[in-house]
């Protein structure tokens, strides 16, 4: 079984894993490849239960989204080490929260003037801090 970083894949990836077997979809957004002995070793596949990028939860992002005021997948990915087994970062384009409308441990939302952080809640409630860039998001001590 593989399962694909924020649960979308690319087409060049499919077609990587069509060339190794037979493909089955599961309802959990992941790929049986029948007959598969090891795991290749293709760009955002998920291939071990305990990978960090399973505790993000992140929207398409600009310019997938045309609500989305910033490209939100880079970011979560490179946060994704610094979130603890067990907790959940939800990174959002826009205030609608599509991606994981529930409460999280962290959540990120962009804005016009950069991510706001709210802990323990959705983006809809009030943050912690704004304004950040980017470059600047660092999760230590929010777990």
């Amino acid at each position: 079984l593989v399962g694909f970083a924020f649960g979308q894949m690319q087409a060049e990836t499919l077609e990587a894993l069509a060339a190794l077997g037979s493909l089955r979809v599961t309802p959990w957004r992941m790929l049986l490849v029948e007959g598969l002995a090891e795991m290749p070793a293709l760009s955002g596949l998920v291939t071990h239960g305990d990978d960090p990028i399973r505790r993000v939860e992140a929207c398409s992002g600009a310019p997938a989204c045309l609500q989305a005021l910033a490209p939100v997948r880079e970011l979560a990915a490179r946060l994704a080490r610094q979130v603890p087994q067990g907790r959940v970062l939800h990174v959002s384009g826009c205030a609608k929260g599509c991606a994981h409308p529930a409460p999280a441990d962290v959540t990120l939302v962009a804005t016009t003037a950069g991510f706001d952080l709210i802990r323990n809640g959705t983006t809809l409630d009030a943050p912690l801090r704004r304004g950040l860039a980017q470059d600047d998001i660092d999760l230590k001590g929010l777990f």
